[in-house]
């Protein structure tokens, strides 16, 4: 039975939301299991473009408090509760979302990475906050030669990760990640979807204007008044600091969409490259509807 399970990842706004709509109708008996790592956080449903809420065939959407800092092992293990529940329904899982380290993880196993403390997040972010992108990349490249062609400058998300994780424990983020658990499932069908960058870049921008246009200024408002430590992953996803820096007038909103839209746009170009080498046994597809058109099985 557990060779029916599916994975659709791909890069952000590759059509993966509509494409799950179309296989709830086509096939009826599935269930979508979210492995999004903003998609999770309830007060944020907007700008991460979480599904509405339909219980029967959504799982694991908007169901974990923002003040949370929710991680890939406490979600490894809501996704097996989910997935086996699937099955005994004789529903077919279908895990989707693009979060590189959910997948990543959810395929090669967890990696035992070792917690990082308040003290060393706090100090990381203080120097990437301070430094040009050159001196942080140095500072990083200088502790931890191990990341020389694996991470690059404009990476400063794992670069951030890569020198916490050295400092922390004194060994590199790439040591860490050979140790890893044994995966959850074995047995898997995984589909990649990589449209032309053209499209993604088009529908990241009108998406973008759409959100403002369903009240995302007031959902980033209501997270601001929960005075949440700006560590938290909540308030890293694509769009909040934007408007956030919009809502505490220090940019116009015109020009809160246009970072947020560069950012976003940024963010797909690095996932682009991160999709094509990652999981060889992936079938990469260029566009969504033909899943729906062709199937999944």
């Amino acid at each position: 039975m557990k060779d029916n399970i599916v994975i659709i990842t791909g890069i952000t706004a590759s059509g993966k939301s509509e494409l799950c709509d179309n296989l709830i109708e086509k096939y009826g008996n599935i269930g979508i299991i979210n492995c999004d790592s903003k998609q999770v956080y309830k007060e944020i449903p907007i700008i991460t473009a979480q599904p509405p809420k339909q219980e029967v065939f959504y799982k694991l959407y908007g169901y974990v408090s923002a003040r949370e800092n929710y991680s890939v092992g406490l979600w490894l293990e809501d996704l097996e509760k989910e997935v086996n529940h699937a099955l005994e329904n004789a529903q077919i899982p279908i895990i989707t979302g693009g979060s590189g380290l959910y997948i990543s993880s959810l395929i090669k196993g967890l990696s035992s990475m070792p917690q990082i403390s308040q003290e060393v997040r706090k100090n990381v972010s203080e120097l990437r906050k301070n430094l040009s992108k050159e001196e942080f990349y140095k500072l990083v490249l200088n502790r931890d030669s191990k990341i020389q062609g694996k991470i690059f400058i404009n990476d400063s998300h794992r670069l951030s990760r890569a020198l916490e994780v050295i400092t922390e424990t004194g060994k590199s983020i790439f040591v860490w990640q050979e140790h890893r658990q044994p995966p959850l499932f074995n047995n898997f069908k995984i589909y990649t979807i990589l449209p032309r960058r053209e499209d993604v870049y088009q529908k990241i921008n009108s998406r973008f204007i759409t959100m403002v246009e369903n009240g995302v200024i007031d959902e980033v408002k209501k997270l601001l008044s929960m005075n949440l430590a700006p560590h938290l992953p909540a308030m890293k996803a694509h769009g909040v600091p934007e408007i956030i820096k919009y809502l505490k007038g220090e940019l116009s909103l015109n020009e809160a969409i246009q970072i947020a839209q560069t950012n976003t746009r940024h963010y797909a170009k690095r996932q682009y490259t991160w999709f094509k080498n990652q999981f060889p046994n992936a079938e990469i597809i260029d566009c969504a509807s033909k899943l729906t058109e062709f199937g999944i099985f």
